[in-house]
């Protein structure tokens, strides 16, 4: 394992060990030898899809490392050439990738068979006491119902890390919302006061988002904020819904002339809502490692990724 500083934060660079080629691939297939940097996130589903597709890569001879790098550097790191292949793009959390795919400074691969969604929750028995719940103009009149030390007089609402995106300072201030944004500092952090909070029959407001377990272990309701429009974003506003859309791949500019048969597998490499939610569940709830996970996915899914690299 290496690390280096770049941009001002550490990457920590982890060589995935190589596993015996299980395919018709043929190490004279793979064209270059170099490694190929795959980006992993702080959170149990991009573990799991950056590990598979470096399993994947692998089972076809290609040599493959994983970088932990948070999600507002990636995409600087995709323009370097630092990182290959981006398995997941949450174009839902980031606007700013549209401009970086219209300026070419970044090559999408595709959709990841992912539809991402973010939105504000809380628990069902909030509505108890918040009982114009789920419209957002209710919030207001319940804020001292989610105040904490920390926020004062004022409701918390707590959020995902900082690197994660989604500008909720903007949105809670411009929906007039007398809310504080309090950000988690991790995604294990926030989803353990979620299932505290639902323990103790406690009011919270939090940031969860789907493909995820979460919003299906825990009986919630999401906020309505106003319908999400295109201006509402460009404007800056942020005074309305997160958009819900696909989840991209996104790859460095020049792969697919130096790892053309890896670039093709990265395409065709899809997942589903359902499958991705079930490994976070089994990495999250049930106390599974990663590697076991993807392991158990490729013994069930043979047929299916052995496709892929064909």
């Amino acid at each position: 394992m290496s690390s280096r500083i770049w941009g001002g934060r550490l990457l920590k660079a982890a060589l995935v060990a190589c596993l015996p080629i299980t395919t018709s691939i043929a190490m004279a297939a793979v064209e270059s030898n170099d490694p190929i940097a795959i980006a992993q996130h702080d959170w149990a589903g991009s573990e799991f899809s950056a590990l598979l597709l470096s399993r994947l890569l692998q089972t076809a001879g290609y040599n493959t490392k994983i970088i932990t790098i948070d999600a507002s550097s990636v995409n600087t790191a995709l323009e370097n050439g630092d990182i290959t292949f981006q398995p997941e793009a949450w174009t839902t959390s980031h606007p700013e990738i549209e401009k970086l795919l219209t300026e070419k400074k970044v090559t999408e691969v595709g959709e990841s068979g992912l539809v991402g969604m973010d939105r504000y929750w809380y628990p069902l028995y909030v509505k108890e006491k918040c009982p114009g719940l789920p419209s957002y103009k209710a919030l207001n009149a319940c804020a001292a119902l989610f105040a904490t030390p920390e926020t004062g007089s004022k409701g918390r609402l707590l959020v995902y890390p900082e690197d994660w995106g989604g500008n909720d300072e903007k949105r809670v201030e411009n929906l007039g919302l007398n809310f504080e944004v309090v950000h988690a500092g991790s995604e294990a952090a926030l989803l353990a006061e979620v299932k505290a909070a639902v323990q103790r029959h406690q009011p919270i407001l939090t940031w969860l988002y789907e493909p995820h377990w979460a919003p299906v272990a825990f009986k919630g309701e999401y906020v309505k904020l106003p319908p999400y429009t295109k201006e509402c974003i460009e404007s800056g506003s942020y005074a309305c819904e997160k958009p819900k859309g696909p989840i991209l791949k996104l790859a460095y500019n020049g792969a697919n002339a130096k790892w053309p048969g890896a670039y093709k597998i990265f395409k065709a490499m899809t997942l589903n809502n359902h499958e991705y939610g079930q490994a976070l569940e089994e990495i999250s709830l049930d106390g599974k490692t990663s590697d076991s996970v993807v392991t158990e996915w490729m013994d069930h899914n043979k047929d299916r990724w052995s496709a892929w690299l064909k």
